[in-house]
């Protein structure tokens, strides 16, 4: 890659991860206001969509790169990607069951 690309590929990861952080940041916050004013089910739900969006973040973060990599045809790190995603999502799938 170069020095341009680079930069820009640093930017769109960074964007994905501040995104998914803010995003993530928001909905827990937006849980816990529902959870001080109305007592019930749907504070529980809404925190654990945002518990859930900061598990994806990461994987979304890998998806981005792996796509960025081959945009840029460099197939070294774009397979390292991939197989770091097969990795998280097998990872996911074998460890439901673990408690």
């Amino acid at each position: 890659m170069s020095q341009v690309r680079e930069v820009e590929f640093d930017r769109i990861v960074a964007l994905v991860l501040r995104t998914g952080a803010f995003g993530c940041f928001f909905v827990m916050l937006t849980g816990l206001l529902i959870g001080i004013f109305h007592k019930g089910r749907a504070a529980h739900d809404v925190e654990l969509a945002g518990v859930l969006l900061m598990l994806a973040t990461p994987v979304v973060r890998v998806i981005v790169a792996c796509f960025l990599f081959f945009r840029e045809k460099d197939y070294r790190y774009g397979y390292i990607s991939l197989g770091v995603l097969v990795i998280l999502l097998l990872g996911s799938v074998f460890g439901v069951g673990e408690h």
